[in-house]
């Protein structure tokens, strides 16, 4: 990668790690919807996909842990030119992606601590260290309930962001984190007043 396009682009790191966090949390939300439908007998195969979406949510925890860790050590990217208001906006999208990236996987493992049920990480069971506590479980069950709608309109926001710079404005943003993406005119990097 030239260098004067390193300088216009998050490292190849943080493109992988933005992409496998997105895949996973499109597939939590999605599959997180669909297991609430799930017969509660026989017990099997409700307790087999609430494992698997635990398992895929701490996994998320953990690269979004590691996410951070690497945005710290390797700043974004300044943004291509835009309003102000505009840049705001997505820092504080940015910021309430990484809050709920972090409350939403917490919140689940600690609702399932508290279950009095194991927790188990792709079939490995987990140590317990919680007891039983109904009033827990239910609180960080809403907790993880509205969590997920604000990610979800978090998700939103940031969709019709990406809408409107990659496919209406065509100003290059979408290529600071997507490395297929064609060269467009006017990549320079700045915030209009």
């Amino acid at each position: 990668m030239p260098g004067s396009d390193r300088a216009t682009r998050y490292t190849k790191t943080a493109i992988v790690l933005h992409w496998l966090i997105a895949v996973a949390v499109l597939g939590l939300i999605g599959w997180g919807w669909w297991m609430q439908a799930i017969p509660k007998n026989p017990v099997g195969p409700r307790v087999d996909a609430f494992n698997l979406h635990k398992s895929i949510g701490m996994t998320v925890l953990l690269l979004t842990l590691v996410r951070i860790g690497w945005r710290v050590r390797h700043p974004p990217p300044p943004f291509t030119p835009m309003p102000r208001w505009q840049a705001q906006l997505a820092r504080a999208v940015h910021l309430l992606f990484y809050v709920c990236l972090i409350i939403q996987p917490l919140s689940g493992y600690l609702g399932s601590a508290f279950s009095g049920y194991p927790v188990r990480f792709f079939g490995v069971v987990l140590p317990a260290w919680a007891p039983k506590n109904d009033a827990l479980k239910d609180a960080l069950s809403v907790v993880h309930l509205v969590d997920s709608w604000v990610l979800v309109g978090a998700l939103a926001l940031h969709l019709a962001g990406t809408v409107k710079h990659a496919l209406l404005e065509r100003d290059g943003s979408f290529r600071r984190i997507w490395s297929w993406a064609p060269r467009t005119v006017g990549q320079s990097s700045g915030i209009a007043s």
